[in-house]
């Protein structure tokens, strides 16, 4: 058997065996999902510590970066001899110090924030505690006094009391009475849990030491990886495309907290001049849930008030007319200068972002639904990009920019940049063309004008020397055919 037989043979084979094996495994997961999301949900408890660490790890990435760059740039400059200790020794200064960075940053927000958090939980507590059994003499004195004007009224209440009783009573036998059972075992599996939570937690964080000494080393071993297992242009795509995520989230996060960070600080010192009460407890709501695109400050600002009401109501308008006003100014000049230059995306997407992953994924789809969509979607703007030109149809997109596209927002988008280097190459490509067809006629001018004369000369030449010839076959025919060296000598 050829060669070639063969490899088709074995070509065939291996669609062959692969798509059995996609539908085998297509069909497991579809009777057996059960199986499959406790196999998934082990599996997702035993890499626990190496997720949370590498989470660590991305997240003290930029830090780390900032100070093997700027602080000990002069290592890396030293000489042939000690690049490669000298580079050992500004990582491992690095990662040190990015630790103590972050380690005094939270030890400060915590030293500052929690005190004053208790403080107002404790405040608020011991006032609904003052304050609810005024509530419910307050209302049941009015309703008495409605009652005492209107019999019909109070005798259908009566009714409804009874039937809510038998309700709360079923729900008391039913419900209550088998949790309450339990509640012992809930206890102890919760204690559990977060016994091993905090386990993991603490392994993630030295694990996210050696993620961030060694992400050079890694991320190299994972481009040899990508080249081994894919061509050279596939291999640059993903790896490109791997560098655009990381733009995305690291960028997206970082503004995402920085802003976070002044909102909170704004809304204390507002609240503060204000007057409000729980000024600490309600700017530090409002401060973390402003991560959350578009729902964050309305999540925040809701049981803010409600908190507020408890004992201020007038000041409840303040806040609420506060919170409108703050929503404005970091919409449209916090958030586009810290987080708009990381991230070009229309609100729509955004929106659509937030509630598609946030319904997969719950708090964290909130958080991360943004940059991931933004990863999505440039995947399938690349995508569409090389099938246009594939089939030649790129005008469409230079049309398209020019009709509805935005230029300031498409300079830093990455499929908007392939679009303009795009077209810059087929300029270029159209110029060379024409310099070179330009060049067999491009001569310097004197060479020129010397070759225009001596063309004009060779032409009048070549005229005298086709009317001699001529006379000659015309007016001497006979003359050619006796004497043929005569007429030779003459011609020449």
């Amino acid at each position: 058997m050829n060669k070639e037989k063969l490899r088709r043979v074995i070509f065939y084979a291996l669609i062959i065996f692969f798509g059995l094996a996609l539908s085998i495994t297509y069909f497991f997961i579809l009777f057996k999902s059960d199986n499959v999301g406790s196999t998934l949900a082990f599996i997702t408890s035993v890499l626990r510590p190496f997720i949370i660490g590498a989470v660590i790890a991305y997240v003290m990435k930029s830090t780390c970066n900032f100070y093997e760059k700027h602080i000990f740039h002069g290592l890396l400059k030293s000489g042939k001899r000690a690049v490669k200790p000298a580079k050992k020794t500004a990582g491992i200064l690095s990662v040190i110090l990015t630790y103590i960075t972050w380690i005094i940053i939270l030890g400060l927000l915590l030293w500052i924030v929690i005190p004053q958090f208790i403080e107002s939980i404790v405040k608020l507590v011991k006032q609904l505690y003052e304050n609810i059994p005024v509530y419910i003499e307050t209302l049941r004195v009015k309703i008495e006094s409605y009652f005492a004007d209107n019999p019909q009224a109070q005798e259908y209440f009566e009714q409804v009391i009874e039937k809510a009783r038998e309700i709360f009573d079923n729900w008391m036998d039913e419900n209550l009475q088998p949790f309450l059972s339990e509640l012992g075992n809930y206890a102890i599996s919760g204690l559990v849990n977060f016994v091993v939570i905090l386990k993991d937690t603490v392994i993630g964080i030295v694990l996210s030491a050696f993620f961030l000494a060694g992400r050079k080393v890694l991320a190299e071993k994972c481009k040899i990886f990508m080249h081994c297992i894919f061509k050279d242009k596939a291999a640059n795509a993903i790896i490109d495309e791997f560098r655009f995520a990381d733009k995305m989230f690291s960028g997206f996060l970082q503004g995402k907290v920085i802003d976070s960070a002044i909102i909170g600080i704004l809304y204390y010192i507002a609240m503060v001049f204000m007057d409000v009460p729980y000024a600490p407890l309600v700017s530090v709501i409002c401060g973390v849930t402003n991560i959350i695109p578009i729902f964050g400050p309305f999540i925040g600002s809701v049981p803010s008030a409600i908190i507020i009401l408890t004992e201020d109501p007038i000041k409840v308008i303040y806040f609420i007319a506060f919170v409108c006003i703050m929503q404005f100014i970091d919409a449209n000049i916090i958030d586009p200068h810290i987080v708009g230059g990381n991230i070009k995306m229309s609100s729509f997407c955004v929106l659509f972002a937030v509630i598609f992953f946030g319904g997969l994924w719950g708090f964290m789809g909130l958080l991360v639904g943004v940059p991931t969509f933004a990863v999505i979607y440039d995947i399938g703007k690349k995508l569409a990009f090389y099938l246009l030109r594939k089939k030649g149809k790129f005008h469409m997109v230079e049309s398209f920019n020019e009709h509805y596209g935005n230029n300031k927002s498409n300079k830093n988008t990455s499929g908007d940049k392939n679009v303009k280097t795009k077209l810059k190459k087929d300029k270029k490509e159209k110029k060379k063309t024409k310099a070179s067809e330009n060049k067999d006629g491009e001569i310097t001018p004197g060479i020129n004008a010397e070759n225009a004369e001596n063309r004009k000369s060779d032409n009048t030449d070549s005229e005298g020397i086709d009317s001699d010839l001529s006379e000659i076959n015309v007016g001497g025919s006979d003359k050619t055919e006796e004497n043929p060296d005569n007429n030779t000598a003459e011609t020449k």
